[in-house]
């Protein structure tokens, strides 16, 4: 008799200050040398083996839930979702119930950028939304470049189709100013897309800064900062905007929550060489 093991979602804890920060593994999949850009001439296989890692990469896709000062939680990102299920399943509404929380609870959505790995969530495949109660935030600039732009690909213009379609179905937060919500600021990292944005988190005079796609293959990209990914939409935006942050992170201690990230994604940043190195976030 076949049987197929059931494996619960991923789930990871940390507390930065007197905030709870939930990592959930929401999905992956395998992408070839074919979505890399400006690769050294041979190719990325002896990074990936030096790192422990297949010869061929694999992203990885994480979500992150803010909960605490009173607030309710804050989802950074919302995942796959079920859009390519089951050939690529999100695991994101599995695991609310895991952490005690179901949709309706969740508060605000802050999205990183509209690429589907990040918001396609957000709508069920009927087309309902996943989250009843939630406001949802993404920059002017993103916007922009999906909806009123002329110019896409094929490709991106059945995204930009997608996100038009679930952005209508939620209330969007509007601050007056950068910071988002009590601790969270908005930080511009453009390059990935326009209007990519990471989130600070201040709280109890600890910090994170949820960095959103500034590596998609941290063993690769960390190396060699200059490797590029078939879905950045300016590579030498995303080079210059993924060498500073990783330069600020590893001068100041700051600790980075990427969610391409090898997962728990919580990672401090040490300079190695001409690259960098990712020092995972210690358990305690």
């Amino acid at each position: 008799m076949d049987t197929q093991m059931q494996l619960l979602p991923a789930l990871l804890q940390y507390s930065i200050g007197n905030r709870k920060i939930t990592i959930i593994n929401d999905s992956f999949f395998i992408a070839g040398e074919s979505y890399f850009t400006h690769l050294p001439e041979n190719g990325v296989g002896q990074i990936l083996r030096k790192n422990f890692r297949p010869d061929t990469p694999t992203l990885t896709t994480s979500i992150f839930i803010i909960e605490g000062e009173g607030q309710l939680p804050i989802l950074i990102d919302t995942g796959m979702g079920d859009r390519f299920a089951p050939d690529m399943q999100g695991r994101l509404l599995e695991a609310l119930p895991l952490l005690g929380l179901s949709p309706d609870q969740i508060g605000t959505i802050l999205l990183t950028h509209l690429h589907g790995d990040h918001f396609y969530g957000l709508v069920s495949q009927g087309g309902s939304k996943n989250f009843p109660n939630a406001r949802i935030w993404f920059s002017d600039a993103e916007y922009d470049y999906w909806i009123n732009n002329k110019d896409l690909s094929p490709a991106d213009q059945d995204n930009a189709v997608a996100i038009k379609q679930a952005l209508a179905l939620y209330e969007r937060l509007q601050p007056a100013a950068n910071e988002l919500l009590p601790g969270i600021t908005s930080v511009a990292l453009p390059g990935h897309t326009p209007g990519h944005t990471g989130f600070l988190l201040e709280s109890q005079a600890e910090k994170i800064l949820f960095c959103g796609d500034i590596l998609t293959i941290p063993a690769v990209q960390a190396a060699m900062p200059e490797i590029g990914f078939a879905t950045d939409v300016n590579y030498s935006e995303a080079v210059r905007t993924r060498i500073d942050v990783l330069k600020k992170a590893a001068h100041e201690r700051l600790l980075l929550a990427g969610p391409h990230f090898e997962f728990p994604c919580l990672s401090y940043v040490k300079i190695d060489g001409d690259g960098f190195q990712l020092i995972p976030k210690q358990q305690i």
